[in-house]
This record gives C-alpha cells, structure tokens and sequence, in this order.
C-alpha cells in the first residue's frame, strides 16, 4: 500500500520557494533583449508609483526577477551598474516601508486630531450641562429650604395642637369624673333640692308675715 505524502505546511513551502529563488538568482542565465525591456518597464511602472501606493500594491516579489534580469543583461555591464540594480531592490522596499510608516504615522495624529475634537465637543457639552444643572440644584436647594422651614413651622403647630388635644383629653377625664360622681349622688341632691325647697317656702312665707307685721305697725304709728 502507497504511503500517501504529508500535506505541506506553510513554513515547508516558504522554506522551498525561498531556497529555489536563491538557487535562480544565483545562477548565470541569460535573459533576452524582450526580457530586459520588460524587466525595465515593469521596474519604470513601479517607480511611477507614489511609495505608498507601491507598498500597497505588493508587486515587491515580480521585481525581483526584473532587477536580476537588469542585472544580468549587457546594458549593466559595469560592477557598479548591476551592483545599483542589486540594491535598488532593497531601497524600494525600504522607502516604501518608509512611505507607508509616514502616512501611517500622519493618519494616526489625523485620527487623534479626530478624537481630541470630539472628546472637547462633549467635554464643552458636559461643561454646559453641569452649569445648568448646578443652577437647578442650587433652585431645588433653595426649595428644600423653603419647604424645610415650613415643616419646621407645620411642626410646631402640629406640637402646639398635640399639646392642646392632650389637655383637653385631661380636662374632659376630669370633668367626666366629676359628672360621674355628681350622677351617683344626684338622687340624694334631688330629695335635699325637694326639701330645700319647701324650707325655702317656708322662709318666704314666714317672711312675708314678718313683712306684713311690719306694715300694719308703720300704719299705726
């Protein structure tokens, strides 16, 4: 039974391309006149390019093959032209990078110019706010205050009137005993009225015939 081949993994196949791209790049091949002129305009184009959009665009890896074409192909034919060329490959790298961190860095304090503004907008509206809300609270205050005298007043009044009802309460007790202890006797009040009232009959009568002896005197003398 065939053993089937592991499925490659992502670091296997970075590992062989960038093997096999220095093998090539090594080697002596040589490269057409067609070749060279598209290398060149394939670099051209990119230099077209602002930086930041050459970072964007990730068309870094084909012109690596355009500059070793360059490089290799007659017209660099000094050491110096086709050590430029070896090198132009990093230095667009690099700028790019560059390019694309300086914009990055501008867009990060656009961003914060952004966010600094918004945060002063409600740090104003706050501001507002507060104040107003600091003035209706120095009204409710002065409310309160209001109402906290007249609760005082209410409860004075309130005490005054609890005072009054408790004395009237000791008064009505005591004026219902003494009610009710006239009641229980009232029998006996009534026989000594009945009684008092004939003795009184009897003083008025005895009166009057002290009066009437009086004036028949005053008449005979």
């Amino acid at each position: 039974m065939a053993i089937e081949p592991e499925e490659p993994t992502e670091e296997d196949m970075n590992t062989f391309f960038t093997s096999l791209e220095s093998k090539l790049w090594s080697s002596n091949t040589i490269f057409s006149r067609e070749e060279a002129k598209e290398a060149l305009a394939k670099v051209e184009k990119a230099l077209n390019m602002t930086p930041v959009n050459f970072y964007d665009s990730g068309k870094l890896s084909p012109l690596k093959h355009a500059f070793k074409i360059l490089a290799s192909f007659d017209c660099s034919s000094t050491i110096g032209q086709k050590n430029e060329l070896l090198a132009m490959e990093e230095s667009l790298k690099e700028l790019a990078d560059r390019a694309a961190k300086a914009l990055q860095d501008k867009n990060c304090l656009t961003e914060k110019e952004s966010i600094k503004l918004t945060i002063t907008h409600k740090l104003d509206r706050n501001l507002i706010r507060y104040k107003e809300v600091e003035s209706e609270v120095k009204q409710v205050e002065k409310k309160l205050a209001a109402l906290h005298v007249q609760v005082e007043e209410a409860q004075k009044k309130r005490e005054k009137m609890l005072a009054e009802r408790k004395e009237i309460f000791k008064s009505s007790k005591e004026m219902k005993m003494e009610l009710e202890a006239v009641e229980k006797q009232w029998a006996e009040y009534e026989v000594k009225a009945k009684v008092a009232e004939k003795e009184e009959n009897t003083v008025l009568a005895e009166w009057g015939r002290m009066k009437d002896f009086i004036s028949s005197i005053k008449g005979k003398i």
